[in-house]
């Protein structure tokens, strides 16, 4: 089972710096433009060979692109926009899920989520503790055992690949930013599996560690439910069939949903 993270892991004056953070990279618009507008050409391309820029509209920079619609047109207009899914694969660029936030003087989410999910303290690599050296993870997806953090992976259950091209091409650079580094569907896990997984969903893999497949199924109904992420009806499928032998109750989000708490495996962190 994905061990919780307990309040007192990560500290009240890292939860405002994260706060701080969220707030400025996506709220400050004046600040991001004031960089991007000049910055974006230096943007990486997605398979289609352009890229959105910092006003939502998509450019093109190589022979054979396509013109996406702007993505006002998905937030502004009632999402009349259609684009298929295999075009939202085509316009999926990593570059637009940014992770992973900087938290604090040097660390980031992903470094608290190995030094919370740490069964024993963690030694740093440096003074300043940026970076952790060692600690000891069990591996959920293959029940091995890690101590050294080098060797680990943070794991998003339901990857940004598969959000974009659900519904997550009409999200904002907020909700991006906060599913891409919401520890809810992040996980600790083993390089060589994280490789072995890549992108693909709950339909085409499960984890190896049988014991663990329900933890994942339910991780895979909560996030969705977190972030309406449309499920595929084979995605669906296999994870109620899965689900149906399982006894996890559903997180409740809805008496949260005028909040901007992080879910850590089901304990709130303020932003």
């Amino acid at each position: 089972m994905i061990k919780s993270l307990s309040v007192d892991a990560i500290t009240g004056e890292l939860m405002r710096n994260l706060k701080k953070v969220l707030v400025v990279l996506t709220s400050s618009t004046a600040a991001i433009i004031s960089t991007a507008v000049y910055a974006h050409i230096d943007k990486n391309f997605d398979l289609n060979g352009g890229h959105y820029g910092p006003f939502g509209d998509y450019h093109c920079h190589q022979q054979g692109c396509r013109i996406a619609p702007s993505r006002r047109d998905f937030t502004w207009r009632n999402n009349r926009a259609r684009v298929n899914i295999r075009d939202q694969q085509d316009f999926y660029l990593e570059d637009d899920w940014p992770h992973w936030m900087l938290v604090g003087q040097c660390q980031t989410i992903r470094t608290q989520i190995l030094e919370a999910t740490s069964e024993v303290p963690v030694t740093w690599t440096n003074p300043r503790q940026c970076e952790i050296r060692e600690g000891k993870w069990t591996d959920p997806y293959t029940g091995e055992e890690f101590v050294r953090a080098a060797r680990l992976e943070l794991d998003h259950i339901i990857p940004p690949s598969y959000a974009n091209v659900s519904n997550g091409f009409r999200w904002d650079d907020r909700t991006r930013m906060e599913f891409a580094n919401d520890p809810l569907n992040l996980i600790p896990v083993s390089r060589d599996v994280y490789r072995k997984k890549r992108e693909r969903p709950i339909a085409s893999w499960r984890p190896p560690e049988e014991n663990f497949h329900c933890e994942y199924a339910a991780a895979w109904r909560d996030i969705s439910r977190k972030y309406d992420l449309d499920l595929f009806a084979s995605d669906r499928t296999r994870m109620n069939n899965i689900l149906k032998d399982c006894d996890i109750p559903e997180k409740d989000f809805e008496s949260r949903e005028n909040e901007t708490d992080i879910q850590v495996n089901g304990v709130p962190i303020p932003l």
